[in-house]
């Protein structure tokens, strides 16, 4: 492969963790409203401001001129993200933490998928898998939420 391809794929794969990331500070936002006085409000403040740690870091990764002209990248794996999570909630009647979980599950599928197949650059890749892992955090804090009885005190 060229050098060159692999910086353009590079910059499509980071370009798509950074709209998926945008995406899901979006949603949170919303779904902030349906919760407001409960203690999912401070879990999906949390999230919301992770998302927005994320988005600063990948667009500095990126070149100004890729984020500020998405139509020149393909969005592979923003559509893969949105394929996953509508596969994830088809058919079910959705709690709002499983929602979540649900959308933190197909991220973690998105990263995987890039740290995958693009990456040679070791310190990008480090910055990909920490991400990943503080995702995977997310997942298991949501996942334990979810068991009766449980609240983030315990």
């Amino acid at each position: 492969m060229h050098p060159t391809d692999n910086t353009i794929q590079e910059t499509e794969a980071l370009n798509d963790l950074l709209q998926i990331n945008m995406d899901k500070i979006t949603l949170y936002e919303k779904l902030k409203r349906y919760c407001a006085g409960c203690y999912l409000a401070e879990i999906i403040e949390e999230l919301i401001q992770q998302s927005r740690s994320f988005v600063e870091v990948l667009r500095s990764c990126i070149p100004e001129t890729a984020y500020n002209n998405p139509g020149v990248l393909s969005h592979t794996i923003y559509r893969l993200w949105n394929d996953l999570r509508a596969l994830y909630s088809v058919n079910e009647t959705l709690g709002l933490l499983a929602a979540l979980e649900y959308n933190e599950d197909a991220t973690i599928r998105a990263y995987e998928i890039v740290l995958s197949d693009l990456f040679q650059n070791d310190a990008l890749c480090s910055l990909l898998k920490h991400q990943k892992e503080l995702l995977l955090n997310n997942q298991k804090t949501i996942r334990l939420l979810q068991l009766p009885g449980k609240t983030p005190d315990q």
